[in-house]
């Protein structure tokens, strides 16, 4: 059988291919232990979704503060080059 995973290396699915030790004992604590694990990844998976996704819409917040910036240094150069011209 193929590799589904060859077109994408850096892509890893874990795969665990046996159960804890002696879980028959203790069904009910691997279960539990099971879905805490699945909910903390759960909540990571909505927080890196959340910031994506305001990494996506602040776009227009990079491009306002480029604006600034680039206002800030014409001014800059503006102030500096009417020193120069009034120190003459």
């Amino acid at each position: 059988m193929p590799d589904p995973l060859a077109h994408h290396p850096s892509m890893l699915i874990i795969k665990p291919d046996s159960m804890p030790r002696l879980w028959w004992l203790f069904p009910w604590s691997i279960a539990r232990q099971l879905h805490r694990n699945c909910n903390a990844l759960r909540a990571l998976a909505d927080k890196l979704d959340a910031e994506v996704t305001a990494l996506k819409s602040s776009r227009e917040h990079w491009i306002a503060k480029h604006d600034r910036a680039y206002a800030v240094a014409m001014h800059n150069e503006r102030v500096i080059r009417e020193m120069e011209e009034r120190r003459r």
